[in-house]
């Protein structure tokens, strides 16, 4: 994608993927699925260092998986950044692949085998509202329907601002230029988020939910969201 006003982050700027991986660490622990995933680790006395640096594991690994595939961005002072790809330049050997990679590459080095098999635990509990792979379907379901001229899509799986940027107007920054494509070419974009008010600030940028899902036993819900294009090429 020609994105003007961020930057790709590639595999060989080592020092600008480990600012997008700290940024990344440190908001998502304010977020629901990583709140409760990590609560596993409270049973073993983990405070909020040692939480940070799991974070820190696993955006490592999962930002140096997806960085190959033209998935990493960020602005140009890096006061926000995003994991979001286009379908068609996005062409792993396998999507699952490289979301495992998050949780395979570096944190089995970092947790004791205690540790580990309480993480994991707590994934498999989240399993039913973990759906990160359902936004092809619904393109294409869109296509069918006749309201885009394509399956191709614009799919978002993380994006965050730095805390210190945050109320400057970065967000909007970061995602305009990928909204702005979107809206070009007649696509939609997707993600998912895990609370009323993520919810409401996608919401008011465009984006609906099309689906929920929850499961008991689970406190979380997951919203899937979809953003249409403002205009479609060929449509009056």
């Amino acid at each position: 994608m020609d994105l003007p006003g961020i930057v790709e982050i590639t595999p060989d700027q080592p020092e600008d993927l480990q600012r997008a991986i700290d940024i990344f660490a440190t908001s998502f622990m304010e977020e629901n699925w990583f709140i409760t995933w990590l609560s596993s680790l409270d049973q073993f006395g983990a405070d909020r260092a040692r939480k940070q640096e799991v974070m820190r594991a696993y955006f490592r690994g999962d930002i140096e998986a997806h960085a190959p595939h033209h998935a990493v961005w960020a602005t140009d002072d890096f006061a926000a950044v995003a994991c979001g790809y286009l379908a068609s330049e996005f062409q792993p050997s396998s999507v699952d692949d490289l979301h495992k990679a998050a949780f395979t590459r570096y944190l089995p080095e970092l947790l004791s085998e205690e540790e580990q098999a309480a993480l994991d635990a707590t994934v498999r509990k989240l399993e039913p509202v973990s759906d990160f792979s359902w936004a092809p379907d619904h393109a294409h379901a869109d296509h069918e329907d006749g309201r885009t001229d394509t399956d191709d899509h614009i799919c978002f799986f993380a994006w965050a601002v730095d805390p210190e940027h945050r109320g400057s107007g970065a967000f909007r920054r970061l995602t305009t230029p990928f909204f702005d494509y979107a809206d070009l070419h007649g696509i939609n974009c997707y993600l998912e988020c895990y609370s009323d008010d993520l919810q409401s600030l996608y919401e008011h940028v465009g984006f609906e939910v099309v689906r929920t899902l929850e499961t008991p036993g689970v406190d979380i819900v997951e919203r899937c969201m979809v953003r249409r294009p403002r205009w479609v090429p060929g449509r009056a």
